[in-house]
């Protein structure tokens, strides 16, 4: 009986902790892109996207390091009172220091993504396959109601108060998450399992890096991360070179991108509570992993017809819908076997890493189209983004085919 009750709990609060991440996100997410696109403009995106690879490989580096040494609860800690010291910086410095612009927009995506990983790691601990067909899009459709009120904040207030007076909502969000993680903390089992240290320097640094290659369904994932995160920036950069050009004043452009982000995320959680467990009993892990790029790379092929703010709007949000909800569950089910040291070190340098590798790399075709192409750029994008689709169908359908895993993806279809 207590046994259930602390299985229970531990449920309810990484639910309550998803929610109180994905708000933080949705509220964090249109401020700092309105504010980087007032201050340096779309084309820059790239360099930002380029900048943020050696933020990243250092937070993950420190995350690795330390998080034997201290734990989950201290290194949750950690991370969360840098969250807050640096946003409300932000919020009271940002309009004399246009700096903090740039900062803030490579910054929100590291830290929201480490932050993740120690909710998401705990839960991988904790669940079993079975459970986690219906649960993980419960995990995801309580974030996703934490996004959609998230979004209401700048879809309403940002033209009222100031686009960089939202950035203080992360102080209350951020007590309320560490309260509830530390409940979820107490009620997990293994938390703080990992291998005693031996490494040192560059050793510890690569230590995720070394999982990955050693196991087939981290250099899947890995995969599957690079794809997707790929064509999502190239996508992000066709949508906001509209947006640039059709919506010029700051306060609306983020008040813009919070009603968009709103109409997605409502798609997203309708997506992640109803239609992620019928999809995953009916099709199977296997299945979808495959079907995933199939289905989108079919709409990039509209878009390609007919290139219009109307479609690549619609693109934007169908993208967005799938990798927040179907995708990212698929993907977290390929953690479940792993060893805890996969699980939260192996993890993090794929969810950290990874997905700014894969903005890097997106970032450089940007550039490099730029460099070649001075009218024709946007549909040379969706041709790149049609051709990337293909190459990521044909590699899900080769490694799925080639992996076996204790969970068995075969057997769930």
């Amino acid at each position: 009986m207590l046994k259930k009750t602390k299985e229970h709990l531990f449920i309810l609060t990484a639910m309550l902790c998803s929610f109180f991440i994905s708000m933080d996100y949705a509220v964090i997410r249109p401020v700092s892109n309105a504010l980087f696109i007032t201050d340096y403009g779309v084309n820059f995106f790239p360099y930002a996207w380029l900048s943020s690879i050696p933020l990243n490989l250092l937070l993950v580096s420190l995350y690795n390091k330390y998080l034997p040494k201290l734990g989950c609860l201290k290194t949750y800690l950690s991370l969360a009172i840098a969250v807050i010291l640096i946003n409300c910086t932000c919020a009271a410095w940002i309009y004399k220091v246009p700096f903090l612009s740039f900062f803030l927009y490579i910054w929100k995506d590291a830290y929201i993504m480490l932050i993740f990983q120690q909710v998401w790691s705990l839960i991988h601990v904790n669940m079993s396959m079975d459970r986690a067909k219906y649960l993980y899009g419960f995990f995801f459709g309580i974030g996703g109601l934490g996004s959609l009120l998230g979004s209401l904040f700048p879809s309403f207030l940002a033209v009222k108060i100031g686009s960089e007076s939202l950035l203080y909502i992360t102080l209350p969000l951020y007590i309320f998450l560490s309260f509830f993680y530390i409940i979820m903390l107490k009620q997990s089992e293994q938390a703080d399992f990992f291998p005693v240290e031996k490494k040192q320097g560059l050793e510890t640094v690569l230590h995720g890096f070394k999982l990955i290659v050693n196991s087939r369904t981290l250099i899947f994932a890995s995969l599957a991360v690079i794809f997707m995160q790929v064509i999502s920036t190239l996508v992000d950069y066709q949508f906001n070179t509209f947006l640039e050009g059709l919506v010029t004043e700051k306060d609306l452009r983020t008040q813009y991108s919070g009603r968009i982000q709103t109409i997605g995320q409502t798609f997203t959680t309708a997506m992640q509570f109803l239609g992620t467990y019928f999809l995953v009993r009916f099709f199977g892990v296997k299945r979808l992993h495959v079907g995933i790029p199939m289905l989108l790379c079919i709409i990039s092929i509209f878009c390609f017809l007919f290139p219009a703010f109307g479609m690549i709007t619609l693109t934007f949000v169908i993208l967005k819908t799938f990798d927040f909800s179907l995708f990212s569950i698929i993907k977290e089910m390929l953690y479940i076997p792993l060893s805890s040291d996969e699980k939260f070190r192996a993890k993090a340098f794929i969810d950290v890493f990874l997905y700014r590798f894969a903005k890097a790399f997106a970032s450089l075709i940007i550039l490099s189209l730029q460099a070649i192409l001075s009218t024709r750029l946007l549909p040379v994008l969706n041709a790149t983004i049609v051709f990337i689709f293909t190459i990521w169908m044909v590699v899900a359908m080769y490694q799925l085919k080639e992996t076996e895993r204790s969970y068995s993806m075969g057997s769930v279809k």
